[in-house]
């Protein structure tokens, strides 16, 4: 019978969202969700003169049960525009 892998598994990756702390200048990065508990998390940004980006990363859960990552949300793919709809269509049609 063979082991099993003792590698501990990769953390999640989590989308997070800068709020900013209302009546100071200090920057927070919150989890929607944490994929432990199920829970709103804040992790540190720092402040408005510095940049937030430094701090995403793998970073502690608060609720203890383990690390996740933290990470900004892919931005959107473009729309085509006029033009490039008119390409597709006709390219289409070719075939």
């Amino acid at each position: 019978m063979a082991k099993k892998n003792r590698q501990p598994s990769a953390p999640q990756e989590v989308y997070v969202d800068l709020m900013l702390m209302p009546g100071t200048k200090v920057l927070f990065w919150a989890v929607a969700e944490c994929p432990y508990c199920e829970a709103r998390h804040y992790h540190p940004a720092g402040t408005e003169r510095g940049d937030p980006g430094e701090r995403l990363g793998e970073v502690q859960a608060p609720c203890g049960n383990g690390p996740y990552i933290l990470a900004l949300q892919p931005r959107p793919l473009r729309k085509k525009g006029k033009k490039g709809k008119r390409r597709d269509s006709w390219d289409d049609f070719d075939e």
